[in-house]
């Protein structure tokens, strides 16, 4: 490995700060930290006890930003993300993660779609007899 090449290779296991993730995800500080909260990412603490990311941090937030686009919860993102150890060199983790992303995504917008679809025709107001009649 030559110099420039371990050069890189030290940087990007470099540990971050919380700024740094924000603006390398694009979300705010705050932002950062409530993902942490619920365990979209994970941080350890310096000697000073100031948080410290791995950089792949920002590829967790951004996977999760997507799947709360779609309603997936960060809760269920969390879920899914704990399957790929930090820093991972592993891109069939990493594809086996989106892939339930993207599966869920689908179900949502599949079940979105469809209760659009039944206030388009406002059929679930007539659909019980017996309870109170909405005027139509």
């Amino acid at each position: 490995m030559t110099t420039a090449e371990h050069s890189v290779r030290e940087a990007s296991h470099a540990p971050l700060t919380v700024g740094q993730v924000a603006r390398a995800a694009g979300v705010t500080a705050n932002a950062v930290r409530f993902y942490e909260r619920y365990g979209v990412i994970s941080a350890h603490r310096n000697s000073g006890n100031a948080r410290r990311f791995t950089v792949d941090a920002v590829c967790r937030i951004r996977l999760a930003l997507a799947a709360q686009r779609v309603g997936i919860t960060l809760k269920e993102s969390a879920g899914i993300l704990a399957a790929v150890p930090p820093l991972s060199p592993d891109p069939d983790r990493w594809a086996a993660a989106g892939e339930e992303l993207v599966r869920m995504g689908r179900e949502r917008v599949n079940l979105l779609r469809a209760t659009v679809n039944e206030l388009s025709t406002l059929a679930f107001l007539r659909a019980d007899p017996s309870a109170a009649r909405c005027p139509h």
